[in-house]
C-alpha cells in the first residue's frame, strides 16, 4: 500500500507535505511566541529560533529527493546516488540539529561558569583547580572597614568587570590594591574619578 506505484503513492506524498507544513507552521509560531513577538523566522538571533531554522531547513529537501528519486518521477535512478543523497540528507539535518544543540550547550556552560565565578559560588575548590576562592585569613577582618554594603558592592563590581575582561585571575591582586588603599566603597572610587 505504501510502495504502490499511483496514485495511492502521490496521496502519501501530499499528505506527508501537508504534515511537514504543519510542523512548519507551528515551529514559526514558537519562534514568535519565544521571543514575545521580537524574532521570527527570517528576523533574529536566538539559539532557539537558530534550532527551528535549522530543522525547518534540512527538512524541506526530502520531498524534493522522493520526487526526484524512482518513487516519484525517477529523475535520478542509479541506486548509489539515491541511497547517498538520502544519507547526506540525514546526516545534515540530524548533525545540524546536534551539532548546533552542543554548542548551545557549551556556550550555556561558559554563562554558567562565569557567573558561578563572578558570585563566588564554586561549589567544591578541590573540582576547580587553579581558582582561588575567597576567603579570610586571620587578622583581615581587621583591615577593612565595617561593611555597610558599601564594601560588598565594590567586591561584586570589581568581580563583574574583572570577569567580563577575561581577567579574573587578577581579581584577588586588583581587590587587595583597591582595599588596601582605602577605597572600600563606590562612593569612594566614584570621588577618585571626579578628580
Amino acid at each position: 500500500m505504501f510502495s504502490e506505484e499511483g496514485a495511492m503513492q502521490w496521496v502519501w506524498f501530499a499528505f506527508s507535505c501537508v504534515i511537514w507544513m504543519i510542523y512548519t507552521y507551528y515551529n514559526m509560531q514558537q519562534i514568535v511566541e519565544n521571543s514575545d513577538g521580537d524574532e521570527n523566522l527570517f528576523h533574529g538571533q536566538s539559539d532557539y529560533r537558530m534550532l527551528s531554522v535549522i530543522c525547518i531547513c534540512t527538512w524541506f529537501p526530502f520531498p524534493f529527493w522522493f520526487v526526484v528519486s524512482p518513487e516519484g518521477i525517477g529523475l535520478v535512478t542509479d541506486v548509489t546516488a539515491i541511497q547517498l543523497g538520502w544519507s547526506v540528507l540525514n546526516v545534515t539535518a540530524k548533525f545540524g540539529f546536534i551539532l548546533h544543540l552542543q554548542y548551545i550547550k557549551s556556550k550555556y556552560c561558559k554563562t554558567l561558569d562565569a557567573t558561578r565565578e563572578l558570585y563566588g559560588v564554586n561549589g567544591d575548590p578541590a573540582a576547580a583547580p587553579g581558582k582561588k576562592t575567597e576567603t579570610l585569613q586571620d587578622g583581615d577582618a581587621d583591615d577593612f572597614m565595617p561593611d555597610d554594603g558599601g564594601e560588598q558592592k565594590m567586591r561584586t563590581l570589581i568581580k563583574e568587570t574583572m570577569v567580563s575582561l577575561n581577567m579574573s585571575s587578577h581579581t584577588d591582586r586588583f581587590m587587595k590594591l583597591m582595599l588596601d588603599n582605602g577605597i572600600v566603597s563606590t562612593d569612594i572610587l566614584e570621588r577618585l574619578t571626579a578628580d
